[in-house]
């Protein structure tokens, strides 16, 4: 096949591969109720704000954008920029390795597989593909790491303005993701200290100016926190990082965190991509390489060594990955030109996307047989209430929930005299009250009875409860209510017997509720031992 041809082929199944993936993805968002993270998130696009207690805003703007586009607010309208923002990933990494490729010296066609290999990475690895469905604070971030990487090569490379412009505001809208985008910093810097013919750049403005355009872009949440108490920074840096005794539990989890996102196969070959980078760099000075393996060296020798003395969350180093995710297929192609070496790599690179393609595919599967896998009642021992297959049941009952409360809160409202103040909506968990939230018809206002957790604490910022003295309150909680009732009675005038009901799926109980009725708020903040 002429050239041309087989470069307009891969143009095209790469299309099609992103269609059907486009497609298959739209019908899961749509079959899933919102966890109570992603109503959270929602909480947040109601009450847009330069920050938030748990992370940068950037994913709040993107929902409420979704949202008001759409016209309402629904499980598919709240979670379509997820699947816009890895779309795009894909269609930055097809671009990015199809530019490393042709500047390694490999014809059209070679450059063009290897975007097409790249967009199918980041399609079909197992964690890119879950936050293609699953809206929070990663998506974002997700497509603004390539994007930061692509026109900060691009930049590096060609030297123009322009590209060192979008490379700026590509940061900061990174920052404005979540903080694990400050990594893209050293992991730059780094490669313009080590490779020699992009040294220059450390002596001329244009680095130092795109950096300044992130940080503006960035500004207005560090204006937000320095008038909040910097408790996004505090939240990130110090209450949620407790380091434990040295350990290499916590280092093991994390290849297998690793090797669960990506596949087995497909993580074995990043490693080895470290090394051949590197090994490519010193050897044959091969600047992409050093520039892709150090957008991922950097992150992970960071959360590597915390692994010894901390768990570290399974999502953290993935976009970090997203470096190899461009580097691999140019490996591969440079590979395939060099006789029997390249052949037996042709076999194992097949045989790792062949094992990471069943994987995604047996997820997905597996995905919509809820009840067949919270059967199996398997669960991590290190971590049995969250890492577990019955948090599945998790998904069922949350219509119906909405339609009670709401029901409770209409029928309380009615009762009051017109002198009244009204009536508001209480739960003892930040998953919960946004859910509730969520899922009532009228999406009302809910609020956060609790103590102070490391999660969900920008109800803090939101709930005003001295203004709700004299107000009546329908109380939801899951599980066990009676832990409850004692604050409840400490703060009402009245509370009634709880309403309980039941969440049945085929006949089988697999979870239930519980609204609790309560009279004359005394508009004092509960306190929480």
């Amino acid at each position: 096949m002429p050239a041309d041809g087989a470069v307009k082929r891969y143009r095209l199944l790469f299309g099609l591969m992103l269609g059907v993936a486009v497609a298959c993805r739209l019908w899961l968002m749509r079959a899933f109720p919102l966890s109570g993270d992603e109503a959270y998130h929602w909480e947040w696009s109601r009450r847009l704000a330069p920050g938030y207690y748990d992370h940068p805003p950037l994913t709040a703007f993107v929902i409420w954008l979704s949202t008001h586009l759409a016209g309402r607010s629904t499980p598919l309208t709240v979670r379509l920029p997820a699947l816009v923002c890895l779309t795009g990933a894909a269609v930055i990494c097809f671009l990015f390795a199809r530019r490393v490729a042709a500047d390694r010296g490999l014809p059209p066609v070679a450059a063009e597989r290897a975007g097409f290999m790249a967009g199918l990475l980041m399609t079909v690895a197992p964690v890119f593909a879950f936050f293609s469905v699953y809206m929070s604070t990663d998506p974002p971030l997700l497509l603004a790491w390539p994007l930061v990487l692509y026109f900060g090569y691009r930049a590096a490379t060609d030297g123009k303005w322009r590209d060192w412009l979008v490379c700026g505001v590509s940061l900061g809208a990174a920052l404005l993701s979540k903080f694990l985008a400050f990594f893209i910093l050293p992991a730059f810097g780094l490669f313009l200290l080590i490779s020699r013919p992009d040294r220059r750049w450390i002596r001329r403005p244009h680095p130092y100016v795109a950096v300044l355009v992130g940080l503006a872009v960035f500004s207005p949440f560090l204006i937000w926190n320095a008038t909040h108490e910097w408790a996004t920074f505090v939240f990130n840096f110090v209450s949620r990082h407790k380091p434990r005794e040295l350990t290499l539990k916590f280092t093991a989890e994390l290849f297998a965190s690793l090797a669960g996102g990506l596949s087995p196969g497909i993580l074995l070959f990043g490693l080895y991509g470290v090394w051949k980078g590197l090994r490519e760099y010193s050897r044959d000075q091969v600047r992409s390489s050093l520039f892709l393996v150090l957008s991922f060296l950097v992150p992970f020798a960071y959360f590597l060594v915390r692994s010894f003395s901390r768990r570290i969350g399974a999502h953290w180093p993935m976009a970090g990955t997203i470096g190899l995710m461009v580097y691999l297929p140019c490996l591969w192609e440079a590979a395939a030109a060099r006789g029997s070496a390249g052949r037996v790599c042709s076999r194992l690179k097949w045989a790792a996307l062949g094992l990471c393609i069943v994987m995604t595919a047996a997820v997905h599967v597996l995905a919509c047989l809820p009840m067949r896998m919270a059967a199996m009642r398997w669960s991590y021992r290190e971590m049995p209430d969250r890492i577990s297959t019955s948090e599945i049941y998790e998904l069922f009952g949350w219509e119906e929930l909405g339609a009670r409360t709401q029901a409770a809160y209409e029928e309380m409202l009615a009762a009051r005299r017109p002198s009244d103040s009204g009536v508001f909506v209480i739960c003892p968990q930040y998953g919960l009250a946004a859910a509730v939230a969520f899922y009532t018809p009228a999406q009302l206002t809910t609020h956060l009875w609790a103590r102070h957790r490391r999660h969900g604490e920008n109800y803090r910022f939101w709930d005003d409860f001295p203004a709700c003295k004299g107000q009546d309150a329908v109380f939801v909680a899951k599980g066990g209510i009676d832990k409850h009732l004692p604050k409840l009675q400490e703060h009402f005038r009245t509370v009634a017997e709880p309403a309980t009901f039941p969440i049945e799926v085929n006949g089988t109980v697999v979870r239930q509720f519980h609204i609790v009725r309560c009279y004359g708020y005394d508009g004092v903040p509960p306190r929480f031992e």
